[in-house]
């Protein structure tokens, strides 16, 4: 990887590294999408994918996912809605095909419709599939091993980029 690469994959490393510190943090009652990251958005009890990935970049990276944008979902935090996710991605020039990278955002889509959820991803694996992290899963933030197919395509944040458009908190 050359140095302007690997500058650029530094936010989504930075923000695996928060999300591997967070497997198994689960809602509290099971079942209500309340958890510590919906607090700290200021939309608990929510579904949280995004709204988990947005504290992994802030927090672990010190970027505000979709931070400036209009749109459903953006608030000073990041974003909680991983349509609105996505097209920043795609108007941003972070939008990535092919293979995922670690700290790469995964967007699925599980019905053709809009994007459903939205992960983290850890590892490729040699088969085409690939381990990510994700909030919201089963109740918890978790580790799940997910084929290609499943998803639209991934974010690669890059820290330039994001503090050209004033995200940086």
């Amino acid at each position: 990887m050359s140095a302007p690469e690997s500058v650029a994959a530094a936010p989504g490393l930075r923000a695996l590294a928060e999300a591997r510190r967070l497997v198994g943090v689960a809602e509290q009652p099971p079942g209500s999408n309340r958890t510590p990251f919906g607090r700290w958005f200021g939309a608990d009890g929510e579904p949280w994918c995004a709204i988990f990935l947005s504290y992994c970049f802030k927090v672990g990276a010190g970027i505000v996912l979709c931070g400036g944008a209009p749109g459903p979902g953006v608030a000073a935090n990041g974003c909680a809605y991983v349509p609105t996710l996505e097209r920043w991605l795609r108007e941003t020039g972070q939008w990535v095909a092919g293979a995922p990278r670690p700290g790469d955002i995964a967007v699925f889509d599980w019905d053709g419709g809009e994007p459903d959820h939205a992960g983290i991803v850890e590892r490729r694996l040699e088969d085409g599939r690939f381990v990510s992290i994700e909030g919201n899963t089963d109740g918890c933030v978790a580790r799940r091993t997910r084929a290609q197919a499943s998803v639209r395509g991934f974010g690669r944040v890059r820290a330039y980029l994001a503090a050209a458009e004033g995200s940086y908190t």
